[in-house]
C-alpha cells in the first residue's frame, strides 16, 4: 500500500513539460458535392489528415504501404458520425491508435506521440498604421486561423493572454525587432516548450505576409546567440496560416518524430544518477515506461542516488537515445558510460528485481569502492536525472 500511495503523490507532482493532443487520430471532412462514392472519399481524405498529424509527414501517402491502407480506410474506422459545419454536411472520424501504429510500422514510417511541446506564439502585426502585438482574445482573423491551422496537424500552441504582465514585460518593438532577451523573459510564465515568433505585414484585400522564427527550446534556456528556424509564408490570412504551420509542424517533426519498423536493440541497462527520492523514482519509471522506443523498463539496482534499469526495446538504441535527448529532466553522461565500463569495483547494489523488500531510493552517504557484488548489472549507458 505504502508504494502505491508514494506513486500517488508522486503522480500529482509531475511538472508538465508538453501538451497532450487530444484529437490526433480524429478527424472532420466536408462531405464531397458529388454523392458518388461520397463516403468512402471523405474517408480516405480523413485518414490522409490523420496520417499526417501522427507522422508529421505531409508525403506519408507516397509511402507505398500506407498507399494501400488509404484504398481500405474503413478498416481503421473506430468510430464515425455525420455533422454540421458552416451549413455544411460533415463526416466525423475517429481512427484507432493501435491499429495506425500497427500499420506506421509495417510501413516503416515516422511516428510522432501525442506528447508534444507547445509553442508561444508572440505575433505582431503591421496594419499600415500601427502594430500591434495580437492576443489570445484578440479579433484580428490571424489568431483564429493560426490555431485552426495548427489543430490540422496536432501542433499544440498558445498565444500570450496579453494581461497586466504581459504589456508591461514585452513591448510590440521588442518583438518586431526580435529580441531575444524580453522576449525570453516574457515567455517564461507560460512554460512552453518552444516558441514561435511572427511578423505579419497586412497587404490589403484579406493578403499578408508572415515572417516567422521558430525556436525549438524552452524560453528559459535561449541565448542571445541561439539560431532559430525561420521562413516566410504569403497568401490569404486562411493560406499564409496554414503554409506557416506546416513549415513549422515540418520542422516539429524532423526533431520529435521517431522511425517505427527498424530492428529493435533487445536490451539495454541505463543507470540515472541523481535520483533523491522517491518521487524522482516513480516519476524517472513513469517517463521511461511511456516513451515510445520503450516496450518495459524495470528497476534492477538501486545503490544511493543510484538506479540501474533494464530496458527492452521496441526499436533501435539510436531511436531510443534520441527520444531521451528531447526530455530536459535527463541528461547523458557518455565520460562516465566509458569509466564505468572499465572500472572493476563498486559499492555493492540491492538488486530489485529479486528482491521483496520496499525500495529506498534516497540519497545515502558514498561508501568505499569494494568487490562487485554478484548482483550487480552493469550499465550500458549513464544518464543524470534533473527534475
Amino acid at each position: 500500500m505504502l508504494r502505491f500511495a508514494l506513486l500517488f503523490l508522486a503522480l500529482l507532482a509531475l511538472p508538465i513539460k508538453a501538451a497532450t493532443v487530444s484529437n490526433l487520430y480524429q478527424a472532420q471532412v466536408v462531405m464531397p458535392a458529388d454523392g458518388q462514392n461520397a463516403d468512402q472519399t471523405a474517408r480516405e481524405q480523413g485518414f490522409k489528415q490523420v496520417l499526417i498529424k501522427v507522422t508529421g509527414d505531409q508525403n506519408i501517402a507516397k509511402n507505398n504501404v500506407i498507399a494501400q491502407a488509404l484504398k481500405n480506410s474503413s478498416g481503421y474506422v473506430s468510430q464515425f458520425s455525420y455533422g454540421q459545419d458552416n451549413g455544411q454536411q460533415t463526416l466525423n472520424l475517429s481512427f484507432d491508435k493501435v491499429q495506425i501504429k500497427q500499420l506506421l510500422t509495417q510501413a516503416k514510417a515516422n511516428y510522432w506521440s501525442e506528447q508534444r511541446p507547445d509553442i508561444l506564439v508572440w505575433m505582431a502585426d503591421d496594419n499600415g498604421n500601427s502594430r500591434d502585438i495580437l492576443w489570445d482574445q484578440s479579433t484580428n482573423a490571424l489568431v483564429a486561423d493560426t490555431k485552426q491551422a495548427a489543430n490540422i496537424r496536432g501542433v499544440p500552441v498558445t498565444f500570450p493572454i496579453g494581461d497586466f504582465n504581459d504589456v508591461t514585460a514585452l513591448h510590440v518593438s521588442d518583438l518586431w525587432g526580435s529580441f531575444v532577451d524580453p522576449i525570453s523573459s516574457a515567455s517564461k510564465r507560460y512554460n512552453a516548450g518552444g516558441l514561435l515568433l511572427v511578423k505579419a505585414i497586412q497587404q490589403g484585400d484579406d493578403k499578408v505576409e508572415l515572417s516567422w522564427q521558430l525556436y525549438t527550446q524552452k524560453p528559459s534556456t535561449i541565448a542571445t546567440d541561439t539560431q532559430p528556424i525561420t521562413g516566410k509564408a504569403s497568401g490569404t490570412l486562411t493560406q499564409a496560416s496554414r503554409d506557416m504551420m506546416n513549415q513549422v509542424a515540418n520542422q516539429l517533426a524532423q526533431k520529435y518524430a521517431l522511425a517505427l519498423g527498424s530492428s529493435a536493440a533487445g536490451e539495454v541497462n541505463i543507470e540515472v544518477d541523481n535520483v533523491n527520492s522517491t518521487e524522482d523514482f516513480f516519476t524517472l519509471e513513469r517517463m521511461l515506461n511511456h516513451m515510445t522506443t520503450v516496450s518495459s523498463a524495470n528497476a534492477v539496482n538501486i545503490k544511493g542516488d543510484k538506479v540501474i534499469f533494464r530496458m527492452n526495446l521496441s526499436a533501435s538504441t539510436a531511436e531510443f537515445k534520441r527520444e531521451l535527448s528531447h526530455d530536459s529532466r535527463i541528461s547523458a553522461d557518455d565520460y562516465a558510460v566509458t569509466n564505468n565500463n572499465s572500472a572493476v569495483t563498486t559499492a555493492p547494489a540491492t538488486d530489485v528485481s529479486t528482491s521483496s523488500n520496499a525500495v529506498d531510493v534516497s540519497a545515502t552517504q558514498v561508501q568505499p569502492p569494494v568487490q562487485q557484488s554478484e548482483n550487480y548489472v552493469a550499465p550500458d549507458n549513464i544518464y543524470t536525472w534533473h527534475n
